[in-house]
């Protein structure tokens, strides 16, 4: 189980539980293993300085917009957080080791799977796992698989040619928002992906793959050029209606957020999900607006966590999902990325001893 408790004001999730529970009684050359998520990744103990404090710190242009909308999302967060971290308090860690290196062990130890993980260059290729979860190789690297498992390693522009005669109870997408800051960023790593405008994502072929009844989840920046762009474009586009917005908070293992509130447009320590539904559907969501998800964060970039379970109770039995743009696979789900095998590597797990 990846929901820790939870609440009429959200929910406290394990990104790692739950990723560990795909992954039991592997067959390996010594018999049978359990194998974990490297637990380094999620050793988030201590508060992220914003970059937006510092010294460069740019002034606000006289008569610039302040975005309303976001401060009273971080006023609403804010206020829930306070009461619902008392309910769980229980469950974080309660004893802050002084000889912490501030998050550097977990920072180096995504940057070493990040180096890893790029070394088999996986790209323009199908496949999947009808059985048991397995290690399987491909260019030489090894890859762990869930069970009963589907995946598409293309570019997004093919998704006519191979899944346009299917239909999903749930489409999750986590779209590379187009944002120049990034952009200039990870023009000098190895690992970039590349970002998409807004026109294109919106004609991504949606609508044709949404089932009559399904649901539609998106994660979001906080820019509320994008927030606007989903709501009143993307959704009527894709025949579908807004109905609910969430909120991921990110917290250190001690329950802190992993940053400060930033003055808008500065830093923030939570991503927003929209939620949108058939027009003709009888599903009522209205009442997951405004909860939080709350959870230690993986170090890995755009690594989120999975809201399987989160969603259940709102999906059919034995739902038919899909994940676009995904970085990693789930069992019963198909995945389509150009890197949905990245976080698949052997690199990034262990064994369970």
């Amino acid at each position: 189980m990846s929901i820790l408790y939870f609440s009429d004001k959200g929910w406290l999730i394990s990104h790692a539980d739950l990723i560990n529970t795909f992954y039991t009684s592997i067959t390996t050359s010594t018999g049978l293993t359990n194998f974990k998520i490297k637990q380094g990744l999620f050793q988030i103990t201590f508060p992220f300085k914003n970059t937006n404090t510092s010294k460069k710190k740019r002034k606000r242009k006289q008569g610039a917009v302040v975005d309303d909308h976001l401060l009273k999302d971080i006023d609403h967060i804010k206020t829930i957080y306070k009461d619902f971290k008392l309910e769980f308090v229980h469950l974080l860690t309660a004893v802050r080791n002084d000889y912490e290196d501030f998050n550097k062990c977990a920072l180096d130890l995504s940057a070493q799977v990040y180096e890893d993980s790029g070394i088999a260059q996986i790209s323009n290729i199908i496949g999947g796992n009808k059985d048991e979860a397995k290690f399987l190789l491909i260019n030489n690297s090894k890859f762990l698989f869930p069970s009963n498992c589907r995946f598409f390693c293309k570019d997004i522009v093919e998704l006519n040619d191979y899944l346009i005669n299917e239909k999903y109870d749930c489409i999750l997408l986590d779209p590379p928002w187009w944002n120049k800051y990034i952009r200039r960023k990870k023009a000098k790593t190895n690992f970039a992906y590349t970002m998409m405008f807004n026109a294109d994502i919106k004609m991504l072929p949606i609508d044709k793959l949404l089932a009559d009844s399904g649901l539609v989840v998106v994660w979001c920046t906080n820019s509320q050029q994008h927030l606007k762009a989903l709501e009143l474009e993307f959704f009527p586009e894709w025949n579908v209606q807004y109905v609910a917005k969430l909120f991921w908070l990110k917290i250190t293992n001690y329950g802190q957020p992993v940053c400060k509130f930033s003055d808008p447009p500065g830093k923030q320590p939570f991503e927003q999900i929209l939620i949108g539904i058939r027009k003709n559907s009888a599903k009522s969501l209205s009442s997951l607006n405004g909860k939080l998800i709350v959870s230690v964060p993986s170090a890995l970039h755009s690594h989120k966590p999975p809201l399987t379970e989160l969603l259940a109770p709102y999906l059919p039995d034995n739902p038919k999902c899909l994940e676009i743009f995904a970085r990693y696979l789930q069992p019963n789900w198909t995945s389509w990325g150009s890197e949905v095998l990245r976080f698949q590597n052997e690199c990034l797990y262990e064994a369970d001893t």
